[in-house]
């Protein structure tokens, strides 16, 4: 029998800058059910070309969630990311469109005849709705438990051998982590740490 293999969910989200902080708390809602999202706070750093940045995540999108406010409505940059994405879907016939509107904007004349998600106030019943309409199934938990278990496989090695198996720092998130070790010969210990490069954060273990 062949074997069949069900295409990895990627989402990418648009948003202008003063909807932010509604983009983020989206962007985590998905993450934390495994599923891939590109949210420009996470992928662009400084230094890098937000242009290539942005056809990078449009380029592999299967999902793209367009924030729509009033802010959106003014942003040159959200766009040109929908005529992109709406190019490319007449043609292709992906991405598949999400529309969330987080206030009383009407959306733009191309997506009137797309079905909307009207985002109330980041409620559980928000976040079930959006992971089911991108993954097609419910949360496999509540958000608080989604959270630290992505938490958790973020950071932690758990199968390593290491004395300390951090991948990240818990503080910052960083991954330029220092490990170093002393001996007590008098106390016959030995003494394991793990710094931060980046914020300083440090722990030890013997």
């Amino acid at each position: 029998m062949k074997k069949t293999t069900t295409k990895k969910n990627n989402v990418f989200i648009s948003h202008n800058k003063k909807d932010s902080e509604i983009a983020r708390e989206i962007a985590l809602f998905l993450a934390a059910e495994d599923i891939s999202v590109w949210f420009d706070e996470w992928i662009i750093s400084a230094g890098d070309s937000i242009i290539e940045g942005i056809n990078s995540g449009l380029s592999g999108c299967t999902h793209f969630i367009i924030i729509w406010s009033k802010n959106a409505a003014k942003s040159n940059w959200v766009k040109k990311e929908l005529e992109s994405v709406l190019a490319k879907a007449i043609k292709e016939k992906s991405p598949r469109i999400v529309p969330i509107k987080i206030d009383e904007t009407n959306l733009p004349p191309l997506l009137l005849n797309v079905k909307y998600i009207k985002y109330n106030d980041g409620s559980e019943s928000d976040r079930e709705y959006i992971v089911e309409t991108i993954s097609g199934s419910k949360p496999s938990q509540n958000f608080i438990k989604a959270v630290v278990k992505k938490y958790n496989e973020l950071i932690y090695e758990y199968h390593s051998e290491d004395p300390l198996p951090f991948k990240a720092c818990p503080q910052c998130g960083s991954n330029n982590l220092y490990r170093y070790s002393t001996t007590d010969y008098q106390q016959d210990r030995a003494y394991y740490y793990i710094k931060c490069k980046k914020c300083g954060w440090i722990e030890w273990t013997q």
